[in-house]
């Protein structure tokens, strides 16, 4: 599997070290599956842990996301196993016999049933899973839980990421701390339908499944589901979050609307859009981090449909790579996503930089501000249709030259 040769710009300087959550142990370990490096990560609950998810709309979706589709509804799990590498989507029967053979393997050494047992892959499609190599492992994996760290974690997970992706919220219940982590993977085949990568959150507060659920879904349609980098949904997309109810105890949670739930639900918010936005930040050859907001569209969602279609066009996003205020590109994205659009009250800015009006270029658009503004890593993108009152952001990043060779050579 090719790697990047540059780690992104946007790359932290030290990777964080996240504080352990009561009740999750967890251990990595390279299995082989990858030509190097940690590939193979299991999290092991002291207790059955409370559990929601979110998962790929894609009707090539992999047998990990099937498996996980199918026991979800229960909202208990015992462990998730997680391999990078190859994603055991599109293998046919094989591919759902080797799920069940891990889960089974697993429920036998921790003491659980098969469907509380979670399992995420990622990384090359079609291919059979190597499953003689993680069944090998698993025994050895197990044993080791509790003698990791939050970033091997991260680590193990990724394919072409060139970073590992993780972060830690604080938040309190009745006055007491509770803790919030999350890691993710991401860096292409990334676009909006509901999960869009994996990513994996931890809590030790005691929060029912059902609340979970509202709260990873409702989040997640403005964030992980508000980005893209390449326009492409992956068949292994998944979010779960879970909930040990290790940490200190509170009273009985059991309506969303419960005022404790403050907390949390701003601390879930932040991972959130923190780990969606370094997905970006680390899209495979990125060197622009676009917000594109629209504004006063008909509906919020016709303002996420001429969104989605700016992020996702080619000659905006190539422009872009290129510094180049090429601001019709964006005009005619605006088109194609064919929502109410008055050309005469439509206006477009580069930052703060308003470019076009009244169904012309501005009078006063000098284009050479523009494109110093292009320079810049993080760039905005505004558009105002002038229609209604609603509003979306999305999230992407440029297309340059190494996107190509990083997608050309992926499988060598």
């Amino acid at each position: 599997m090719n790697k990047k040769n540059l780690t992104s710009p946007f790359a932290p300087l030290n990777v964080p070290n996240l504080p352990q959550v009561n009740g999750v142990k967890h251990a990595t370990m390279c299995s082989d599956i990858k030509e190097s490096g940690l590939d193979l990560a299991i999290i092991v609950f002291d207790k059955l842990a409370n559990v929601a998810g979110v998962f790929t709309n894609s009707e090539t979706s992999s047998a990990p996301v099937s498996w996980c589709k199918s026991i979800i509804k229960n909202g208990l799990a015992k462990a998730l196993i997680i391999n990078s590498g190859n994603a055991n989507a599109f293998t046919g029967y094989p591919g759902g016999k080797n799920v069940t053979v891990k889960t089974a393997l697993i429920s036998s050494i921790i003491n659980c049933r098969a469907d509380q047992v979670f399992v995420a892959s990622t990384g090359v499609i079609g291919e059979q899973l190597p499953i003689e190599k993680i069944l090998n492992s698993i025994p050895l994996l197990i044993k080791n839980i509790g003698k990791d760290n939050w970033s091997n974690l991260a680590q193990a997970i990724r394919t072409t990421d060139t970073y590992p992706k993780l972060i830690s919220k604080k938040f309190k219940i009745e006055d007491k701390d509770y803790v919030l982590n999350g890691i993710a993977k991401g860096s292409g085949m990334i676009s909006p339908n509901m999960g869009t990568l994996l990513g994996f959150f931890f809590t030790d507060a005691d929060i029912p499944s059902r609340i979970l659920d509202f709260y990873l879904k409702k989040i997640n349609e403005v964030t992980f589901n508000a980005i893209t980098v390449d326009g492409d949904s992956s068949t292994s997309d998944t979010l779960l979050l879970f909930s040990t109810g290790e940490g200190p105890s509170h009273g009985v949670i059991d309506d969303v609307s419960d005022p404790r739930l403050n907390g949390f639900i701003n601390a879930l918010k932040d991972l959130m859009l923190n780990l969606s936005h370094q997905v970006i930040k680390d899209g495979e050859g990125a060197s622009k981090f676009i917000t594109i907001e629209v504004i006063n569209a008909l509906t919020n969602d016709s303002a996420k449909i001429i969104g989605n279609c700016i992020a996702k066009s080619p000659l905006v996003k190539t422009a872009i790579a290129g510094e180049d205020p090429n601001w019709g590109r964006i005009i005619m994205a605006i088109g194609n996503a064919q929502q109410k659009i008055d050309k005469n009250k439509l206006k477009v800015y580069f930052g703060n930089i308003l470019v076009a009006k009244d169904g012309g270029v501005c009078e006063d658009y000098i284009e050479e501000l523009a494109a110093n503004y292009l320079k810049n890593s993080e760039v905005s993108i505004k558009v105002d249709i002038g229609e209604g009152n609603g509003s979306f952001t999305v999230w992407t990043c440029d297309f340059t030259e190494e996107y190509i060779k990083i997608n050309s050579d992926y499988r060598s």
